[in-house]
């Protein structure tokens, strides 16, 4: 079975009027947290067991967790350096998700099921890393501040990931399954670092592939407009 590890440690900067008093995870759309539509998509794919790595007023986080009703069994990882790259977080969770895949995923971007099912079922070699990728067409706004994602043509294979990308074929909705392989990758860059150049690593290694999740609902709420689109997604019926 394989478990999901949920990155919750940062302190949401560009959030800075709802997340001065409350952690960006338990910022609230549409009466429930940001990382409740997380975990219940995890649920809805069948996983049973994720790491949440906390950081920024990490105590409210577990508090609320603990204290809620999930379908998950939780377990939690402190990243004490928050303020810095999720790199950082990844690597806080190194010790509890051992040697085996598994699903990684942001507690601030809002993932459906069908996400996170199509990629803990995809094929893939025992060394290859996978990212669900979104090949629809996105507002150029909203697509201008995405990661994207450049792919090998003709083939799954990432050649290149990265906000600057002038060519590129999909955008990055913040979710991956990765092969123990991956922490190779981790070791290799900059202990302080952003995900993208961890992936960067793994498509430079050959170890990276594209899962297509286009039409299916996401969206990673960064900013105040973020929040309201979001909300308005979810209102939509969206989830």
């Amino acid at each position: 079975m394989i478990r999901a590890v949920i990155l919750a440690a940062g302190d949401g900067g560009r959030l800075s009027e709802y997340t001065a008093d409350v952690p960006k995870p338990l910022v609230q759309v549409n009466g429930r947290p940001l990382i409740g539509y997380t975990i219940d998509a995890l649920a809805d794919a069948g996983i049973e067991e994720a790491i949440v790595v906390v950081g920024y007023r990490a105590a409210q986080v577990v508090q609320a967790l603990e204290g809620g009703e999930s379908r998950v069994r939780l377990s939690f990882a402190r990243n004490g350096r928050f303020h810095g790259g999720a790199s950082l977080s990844l690597r806080a969770a190194r010790p509890l998700a051992g040697d085996s895949p598994f699903l990684l995923l942001m507690a601030d971007h809002l993932l459906s099921a069908p996400i996170v099912r199509t990629l803990a079922e995809s094929p893939r070699d025992g060394r290859t890393s996978l990212i669900a990728t979104d090949a629809s067409q996105w507002p150029d706004d909203y697509a201008e501040e995405a990661t994207r994602v450049s792919l090998v043509p003709r083939t799954r294979k990432v050649a290149a990931i990265g906000k600057g990308l002038a060519r590129w074929d999909a955008l990055d909705t913040g979710a991956f399954l990765l092969s123990s392989a991956a922490w190779n990758a981790v070791d290799a860059v900059a202990e302080d670092c952003e995900l993208s150049v961890i992936c960067s690593e793994l498509a430079r290694r050959g170890e990276l592939e594209a899962v297509d999740v286009s039409g299916e609902p996401w969206y990673d709420v960064d900013t105040a407009e973020d929040l309201l689109a979001a909300r308005q997604m979810v209102a939509g019926g969206a989830r």
